[in-house]
């Protein structure tokens, strides 16, 4: 999956230049939590002395990586950020007569990094955050689900949110199913986001 979401995000890349060929996009793989803070200080200046410290080498690593575009000014904004996630694997090992595993942390690990996000994105009036998950651990049932749609602050999963548009709340696209996402779905999805926010920030 981690190869599949690299080539979705490539293709919306190639996508983005085509139809804003006054932009210039730059994807980096992971970015450190001093620059987050950093950049919440700059922007929170009242709470600048209330922030904590971290390890100069703590960083958040989403799967897809962070999306920038910069404008002909040298503006530069974070359009896209992109997770994919696969969890749950007591289908298969039922079939192969295996017992049954406990229910992994990939759930977790996807918190971490969307605490993070949405600390990169508290002063802006869009979230274009997307995280694909697949497995035997996301089927309808599963009290697993439950836990994606508690980050997501009880709202919809399977459903676009960009603009924060409920605020104080603030949900993201969160597409969640048993079945594996292809690049191309992916790759649909995480167009529609980024397009919307390079409308949102710099049109």
């Amino acid at each position: 999956m981690d190869r599949d979401i690299a080539r979705a995000v490539y293709n919306v890349i190639l996508v983005l230049e085509q139809t804003y060929p006054k932009l210039t996009f730059e994807l980096i793989p992971r970015l450190m939590l001093t620059e987050i803070i950093a950049q919440l200080k700059r922007q929170y200046p009242k709470y600048s002395k209330e922030f904590t410290t971290v390890l100069p080498t703590s960083f958040i690593r989403p799967d897809g990586g962070l999306l920038y575009a910069l404008n002909e000014r040298g503006d530069r904004r974070l359009i896209l950020v992109s997770e994919v996630k696969r969890q749950g694997t007591n289908d298969q090992r039922e079939l192969e007569g295996l017992p049954q595993q406990a229910q992994g942390n990939a759930i977790e690990r996807l918190g971490k990094n969307l605490i993070g996000v949405r600390a990169i994105f508290k002063n802006e009036g869009a979230l274009p955050f997307v995280c694909f998950g697949s497995g035997h651990d996301f089927k309808e049932d599963s009290s697993i689900v439950d836990r994606v749609k508690t980050m997501n602050e009880f709202f919809p999963l399977n459903k676009l949110f960009i603009e924060k548009d409920f605020l104080p709340f603030e949900p993201v696209s969160m597409f969640f199913r048993y079945e594996v996402w292809t690049a191309d779905e992916m790759a649909e999805i995480m167009l529609q986001i980024a397009k919307r926010s390079i409308e949102y920030t710099f049109i």
